[in-house]
């Protein structure tokens, strides 16, 4: 199967279609020139669960193009996972494993008749946040994100840092060795302690909603010290971060950091005094994200003129060894 090449889509002032692909929710939005457009559409990820997930989002495709009445230049959809070198590829997706195996973008651009570009959530979010948001203009920037998963992304010279293909997909990295576990994921990942799952199942042994829980530990002093301990890990986890790419600016985001009561100003003090530069006397130059899901929206046009660059460049280095 032939993956859709990014190389040959026009970069132009014409709209383009995000959709930020979440564990919880899937969100639509519109990109003209960088900037949003007001169209929003939201619809539940369990329907990529219950049958063929590019089925499923096609037809989300089409609501959304029939509700908007755009149709845009192209596609760029966020997602939750590792993104093999193709950038086609779904090698693995932890919240949704119906996507894994699936060349996600060659699939849905065939479905939708449009070109479909791939990227890892965080670095789609991060690249809005340093365009246009809470970043912007910065560079060495480190952005973390806390919602059902957890996502990370680092910016290095204006671009994505990817090592040899996806980096710093933090959540599933080995933390704490405690037997911890969430489905679809391994034993004591950083996810099973410190994501929006694993929020969800203090919640449930509490019998609390999730949307109140912060509240809610205002008035239950066991679950206070489960939360304490939960936003410790989340801190630990930023401080592994700063210690693996020497960041200058660190911004923080995600539906977890966005929920009623979290409390923000205790993990910016555990992250000051378990990061590394503690040890080096400079201040640590923490941000929360601007936008939030919607630095995706800002970010898709320079996604799209990035992922141009780099595949013209493979391309234009696959004649050239076919000539030789």
């Amino acid at each position: 199967m032939t993956s859709s090449l990014p190389y040959q889509m026009p970069l132009s002032d014409e709209p383009v279609l995000v959709i930020d692909i979440g564990g919880t929710n899937i969100k639509f939005g519109y990109s003209l020139a960088g900037r949003p457009l007001a169209f929003r559409k939201l619809f539940s990820t369990d329907a990529l669960r219950a049958g063929d997930p590019v089925q499923a989002l096609g037809r989300m495709v089409e609501t959304v193009i029939e509700a908007s009445g755009v149709r845009p230049q192209a596609i760029v959809a966020a997602v939750p996972g590792f993104i093999d070198t193709d950038d086609d590829h779904i090698l693995y997706s932890a919240n949704i494993m119906s996507l894994n195996g699936r060349r996600l973008g060659t699939e849905l651009s065939q479905l939708v008749g449009s070109p479909v570009l791939l990227e890892r959530d965080a670095v789609l979010a991060l690249t809005g946040e340093v365009l246009a948001g809470a970043a912007q203009d910065e560079d060495h920037v480190l952005g973390i994100f806390f919602g059902t998963g957890i996502g990370a992304a680092f910016m290095d010279g204006g671009k994505p840092f990817r090592g040899a293909g996806w980096a710093l997909e933090i959540g599933l990295m080995p933390f704490y060795g405690q037997g911890q576990v969430l489905e679809g994921t391994r034993t004591d990942c950083l996810e099973a302690y410190a994501s929006g799952r694993a929020l969800q199942e203090i919640a449930e042994r509490y019998g609390v909603a999730i949307d109140g829980i912060f509240r809610a530990a205002e008035t239950n002093p066991p679950l206070a010290g489960e939360l304490a301990l939960f936003v410790r890990y989340q801190a630990f986890a930023v401080g592994v971060a700063v210690a693996m790419v020497s960041p200058a600016t660190v911004v923080l985001g995600g539906g977890v950091l966005d929920m009623d009561s979290f409390p923000r100003e205790t993990l910016r003090e555990l992250i000051v005094n378990h990061s590394p530069v503690a040890e080096t006397g400079r201040a640590i130059d923490l941000r929360w994200c601007q936008h939030g899901w919607l630095a995706v929206l800002h970010g898709a046009r320079a996604v799209v003129a990035e992922h141009r660059s780099r595949h013209a460049q493979s391309f234009e280095e696959s004649r050239s060894g076919t000539a030789r």
